[in-house]
């Protein structure tokens, strides 16, 4: 008997569809779980980029950072850069910034570079917590007055056979050097004292032998960390090199351990080019049995020729940017950028037109981070004069809440300046003035009794004007030569600030204003809301608005507002054109200070005065029917 017969499913059945459609989901599902899984490993991020952004946190407490600059020289732009990072560290933390002098080096020493070093950090706007002229808990910050705890720790390691005393003369030394040079060999020391026995070498050096300390490097090359570089191993180890020198002084490897571990310095920021010897002194904190600080190396400053800074270098000396009148911050915002990755744009609440590297220490403070550029790092001076530019414009206001700071330019600027004025006033009175080249005379009226520019609130913009020239150290140099004659340039070199400022001082002359007209106005083109006007009246119509602002309202932004809704009563056709334009802002720049650039036309207004302002604008009248009289074109 035959088994039971089932129908044949057609191959398009329901079953097999579902059957069909169950397979092609478990496959999709295995091919998910194998993209979601690649998606994730190649999402995740890297190791190495999670253990640099581990390294570039700032510390959860406070860092005790310190700047220990050798008085051998002066402060210049890369040590500058480096008080600042550390500074910065400090503050940022909440911990405290240590200035040490590293005066070991004693044949070196310049006299004034410490007293240099403390103007040159105070002008920087940098203070410290501790240092050799406020104390503090671990001083005395002098290395020079710290030498007994040195040799302390130097006979520490002799007498744990980690140190040993070295008699070979400098002379000996000098000769294996020489004789290892002409061979090729390497220049380290033989080891010669290595092999001298703990009571040999005690007694010769009671007898007055004179030696150095040597300290036994290891024979393995130091692994070493960095906050910038990651890992770092020299291929050679380390030589026997000394840390007592003949002299009894320690040598700056030694010194800074020793300093550094005492004075419970938590973090070391300082140049590259210190990182080939960071393994000299891990291995000394490790043969005292002390741990580390941490160390970030910056990379080094080079000029555009990827040459390292020298010093000729126009940029490295603090004098120079003193002499250039650069603000300190400034100074201090070009060089937080030297290597510095800055503060992140996304964390930033930005103001209209704000570019984030613009900041004030206290504001680098509050976006510090360890994020360091690797490699060397060029200085371009170009960027400099964007910062100036930036920092000048809250400068006034600064200056005249600081009465030692305006006194300080007041001096160094403002009476040089001053000096210069007279001197030119001397020269415009004497028709037969031979120094007058360049300045101008001409276009200058009655000189005002008493400018207001000189006074505050305006003397800060004075000031600004004034720093803006590279030159105005020389200012009381041109005085000298309008004295005596002796013009090897003219004041307007030596001045650049003059021009834009001169009518805060005179007046202008007819003559400045009638030139004006005939070189840059079609006088026939005048017209007053839409209608043709002779330019008299146009000015008789600027002089009553501004003479009925009453006086609360003479300040910069009322009048910036009062020219701005009057700016196309006045249109005119540019000489040398066909189409007409309208701009009330012209002809009161014209007015007011013949056209000249400088001020904007409302803070000119303001530091003039009501008065003088609309004096001025009566005077334009007959200067515009003296032009139309003397037109050459309207002769014809």
């Amino acid at each position: 008997m035959g088994g039971l017969l089932l129908p044949r499913r057609p191959a398009g059945s329901i079953f097999a569809r579902w059957r069909t459609v169950a397979s092609l989901a478990q496959q999709n599902h295995h091919l998910q779980a194998r993209w979601f899984s690649c998606s994730s490993s190649r999402f995740a991020e890297n190791p190495a980029k999670l253990a640099q952004k581990e390294r570039t946190k700032l510390p959860d407490t406070p860092c005790r950072t310190r700047f220990a600059p050798s008085p051998t020289g002066y402060l210049h732009l890369g040590s500058l850069r480096t008080a600042l990072f550390n500074y910065l560290l400090a503050r940022a933390t909440g911990g405290q910034f240590v200035l040490r002098i590293e005066d070991t080096d004693q044949s070196r020493l310049v006299p004034d570079a410490e007293r240099k070093l403390y103007q040159d950090l105070k002008w920087a706007g940098l203070s410290w917590d501790e240092g050799p002229d406020v104390n503090g808990p671990f001083g005395p910050y002098r290395q020079s007055e710290r030498l007994p705890l040195y040799h302390e720790h130097a006979d520490k390691l002799l007498s744990e056979g980690k140190a040993y005393r070295c008699f070979c003369t400098p002379e000996a030394l000098e000769e294996h050097k020489r004789a290892a040079n002409e061979a090729g060999s390497p220049t380290l020391y033989p080891g010669t004292c290595s092999h001298v026995s703990p009571e040999e070498s005690n007694e010769r050096a009671a007898k007055g032998e004179k030696f150095a300390i040597r300290f036994k490097s290891s024979k393995t090359p130091v692994r070493i960390q960095d906050l910038v570089y990651n890992y770092y191993q020299k291929k050679e180890f380390e030589d026997d090199y000394i840390i007592i020198k003949r002299d009894g002084f320690p040598t700056y490897h030694f010194a800074n351990v020793v300093d550094d571990k005492h004075m419970e310095i938590t973090h070391v920021i300082r140049g590259a080019e210190w990182l080939i010897s960071t393994p000299k002194h891990v291995e000394l904190y490790n043969a005292f049995g002390w741990k580390p600080p941490q160390f970030a190396h910056l990379g080094l400053l080079v000029d555009e020729k990827r040459q390292k800074l020298s010093k000729r270098h126009s940029g490295v000396s603090m004098n120079w940017y003193q002499e250039r009148n650069i603000l300190p911050e400034t100074l201090l915002n070009f060089v937080a950028l030297l290597g510095w990755r800055g503060r992140d744009p996304a964390t930033v609440v930005k103001k209209p037109g704000q570019n984030v590297d613009v900041m004030s220490l206290q504001e680098m403070v509050d976006s510090f981070n360890l994020k360091f550029s690797k490699g060397d790092i060029i200085v371009s001076l170009s960027k400099l004069s964007f910062f100036q530019k930036e920092h000048l414009k809250d400068f006034p206001t600064k200056l005249i809440s600081d009465p030692a700071l305006l006194a300080s330019y007041q001096s160094r600027l403002v009476n040089p300046f001053v000096e210069f004025i007279h001197k030119v006033e001397a020269a415009r009175q004497n028709p037969n003035a031979t120094t007058t080249a360049g300045l101008g005379i001409e276009s200058l009226g009655e000189p005002l009794p008493e400018p207001k520019i000189l006074e505050i609130p305006h003397v800060g913009e004075l000031i600004k004007v004034l720093m803006k020239s590279a030159e105005t150290e020389s200012g009381t140099e041109a005085a000298n030569q309008l004295a005596s004659g002796e013009q090897k340039a003219t004041p307007a070199q030596l001045y650049p600030g003059f021009f834009p400022l001169k009518y805060l001082f005179w007046s202008p002359s007819q003559k400045a204003l009638e030139d004006y007209l005939l070189q840059s106005v079609d006088l026939d083109s005048v017209t007053l809301h839409d209608k043709p006007a002779s330019l008299a009246q146009a000015m008789a119509y600027l002089e009553k608005e501004l003479s009925e602002v009453e006086g609360d309202a003479w300040n910069e932004g009322a009048l910036n507002k009062i020219l701005a809704e009057r700016k196309n009563d006045i249109g005119f056709i540019p000489k040398g054109q066909d189409k007409p334009t309208k701009n009330t802002w012209k002809f009161c720049r014209w007015a007011i200070l013949a056209g000249e650039q400088g001020f904007s036309i409302p803070l000119s207004m303001v530091i003039l005065g009501q008065k003088e302002t609309v004096r001025r604008l009566n005077a334009a009248k007959f200067a515009a029917e003296g032009a139309v009289a003397v037109d050459p074109v309207r002769s014809i």
